[in-house]
């Protein structure tokens, strides 16, 4: 299998619509490139559907027509469009500047200060905070983690990589690190490989089923789908659900692996599936391409993100031809 084209990941601004109630799909529509669009300060990108709003819902499935599904560094390629400056300080940004003047080691203040700069799009200022935070306190987990995923959701593919390598060096058997490192390494099958190496080496150290047995399983299929191995993908899935038929994550999984696989039809009915068993309390329902959705998926780790992140890339590679 052709390798698949590199794309940099960026800003949160593209939007994976799906809609769970209608079985039979609209044709994909794939995001424009730069030589498609006009150049002004600001580009918003089509949508993704996996199928149309239909006339008769049906009402024991979502309330909601559909759940919008923003994928935050899904995006590709900077030059796809010109971003705007960033905006000038905010009065409660240059308070708490202020405020640690004086108080340089407040933690608190500067996870704030943080999520400010990351909202502004100060980014480069948001993971040098960070790496004040680590040094504050080189023993917390949480922060070297958001350190990683800022770099990854602003595109340092490289950078990212390093840094996830290095949490899993202290716990190697953190999913979300592996889950990262699959969506950086996306077009590079000779380490996905290796990454695969190393997850089954993780399932090996869990001495009983767990959720994260699930997840690393997950992304083995993940990986089997970008190598073209779909056939190991589906029988990887078909296992995860018969031992639990009520994880919505392995429907939404696999509808978007026949969306790749141009299998709309069944991805419609993986959808559907999905939606069922989608908890009412489940953030994705509500979530909207605003400041505080994205800080969420820097703060704490979503797999449903993630997925939906390398599938994008995917989807794109596809649509040029550089995928299977």
């Amino acid at each position: 299998m052709a390798s698949p084209a590199k794309f940099h990941c960026s800003r949160p601004t593209f939007h994976l619509q799906i809609n769970l109630r209608r079985s039979s799909p609209d044709r994909l529509s794939f995001p424009l490139f730069s030589r498609d669009l006009p150049k002004s300060p600001r580009v918003r990108f089509p949508v993704v559907r996996a199928s149309s709003p239909p006339s008769n819902p049906k009402p024991s499935l979502l309330k909601t027509t559909c759940i919008t599904l923003t994928a935050a560094a899904a995006l590709f390629s900077a030059s796809f469009y010109f971003a705007s400056k960033p905006p000038a300080i905010s009065p409660e940004e240059a308070t708490l500047e202020k405020h640690l003047e004086t108080e340089s080691n407040d933690v608190e203040a500067l996870l704030s200060l943080t999520k400010i700069k990351f909202e502004s799009k100060k980014y480069d200022q948001a993971i040098a905070i960070l790496n004040r935070m680590i040094e504050i306190d080189p023993d917390e987990q949480d922060w070297p983690v958001m350190k990683a995923r800022i770099l990854s959701c602003n595109g340092e593919s490289e950078s990212a990589i390093t840094a996830f390598e290095e949490i899993l060096a202290k716990d190697p058997n953190r999913v979300e690190a592996y889950h990262y490192l699959v969506m950086e390494c996306y077009d590079s099958i000779p380490k996905l490989t290796e990454l695969e190496k190393k997850i089954s080496d993780a399932i090996g150290r869990c001495k009983k089923k767990t959720k994260e047995i699930r997840d690393f399983r997950l992304l083995i299929a993940q990986i089997k789908v970008i190598e073209g191995n779909s056939v190991e993908a589906i029988r990887i899935c078909e296992e995860l659900v018969k031992d639990d038929p009520k994880d919505f994550r392995m429907y939404l999984f696999q509808g978007l692996m026949y969306t790749l696989m141009k299998n709309e039809d069944e991805a419609a009915k993986q959808y559907e599936q999905g939606a069922m068993f989608l908890p009412e309390d489940h953030p994705f329902r509500d979530f909207e391409n605003n400041s505080e959705s994205e800080w969420r998926v820097i703060v704490a780790y979503d797999s449903v993100f993630c997925y939906l992140c390398t599938f994008t890339k995917l989807l794109v590679a596809s649509s040029f031809g550089k995928l299977f």
